[in-house]
């Protein structure tokens, strides 16, 4: 009951932030992926949506300041690279939210923006929480430039599982040119992993001149049921 009121103080405060700024919240793979995932009576059992841009090193200054602003900093270094890491620790543990600043030591490197936000449920309160979230972070931080990567993990259940999961999300998304690799390695958990285009997202990537931007690993987790970790346009996450 504490988390769901501070979860909606939260999100006035967000929609407030956002209709300040008169903007309105662009198409997201990660909504359209959780809400098939729901009708299809699956539970969604973690989720995750990164942001990431690459900008100049005044602009890396500039974020660091802002962010150290409003959140606490932690520093880590190698021999490569500055990464400044900055938590949002109003949100409760189902809803996460990570900045990332990472400065190439090498000159001729541009910085990057890196942004996570992630959870572990997902629900209406989750969905408009996440949609007000997304918004205000990317007109706050990121340009036109700005590449997103989504994956969201469920497994199968009594109802929906198997090949039958797998056809009913490739008619949903109007799937096209899929490719299927077989992971034939021993003692490994991962089944496959399916490659595929859907017309209905404007992002996707080309690989040997083949259009993708659906990505889905069939992994077997020891029950009846195996476990799908959708992503789009590729995976960039260990699953």
């Amino acid at each position: 009951m504490k988390k769901s009121i501070i979860l909606c103080i939260l999100l006035m405060f967000l929609a407030n932030n956002v209709m300040a700024k008169d903007v309105e919240f662009k198409q997201d793979q990660l909504t359209d992926i959780a809400n098939f995932i729901t009708t299809q009576q699956l539970e969604v059992q973690q989720w995750q949506t990164t942001m990431k841009e690459s900008i100049s090193r005044k602009r890396s200054e500039q974020l660091v300041d802002d962010l150290e602003g409003h959140f606490n900093k932690l520093v880590t270094e190698d021999e490569k690279k500055l990464k400044y890491s900055f938590q949002d620790t109003r949100f409760s543990d189902q809803f996460n939210v990570l900045y990332n600043v990472i400065v190439p030591k090498q000159k001729q490197y541009e910085p990057e923006i890196v942004v996570v936000i992630k959870g572990s449920i997902w629900s209406q309160e989750i969905e408009e929480f996440y949609k007000n979230t997304v918004t205000t972070i990317e007109n706050l931080y990121f340009s036109d430039s700005m590449k997103k990567f989504a994956c969201l993990t469920t497994a199968g259940n009594d109802i929906i599982s198997g090949d039958y999961f797998l056809s009913t999300l490739t008619e949903h998304f109007k799937v096209q040119q899929t490719k299927t690799q077989f992971d034939t390695v021993k003692k490994s958990t991962h089944k496959k992993i399916i490659y595929g285009y859907t017309p209905l997202w404007a992002h996707k990537i080309s690989v040997n001149n083949f259009p993708m931007n659906l990505q889905v690993a069939v992994t077997d987790n020891g029950s009846d049921y195996p476990t799908y970790t959708i992503g789009t346009p590729i995976l960039i996450n260990e699953y």
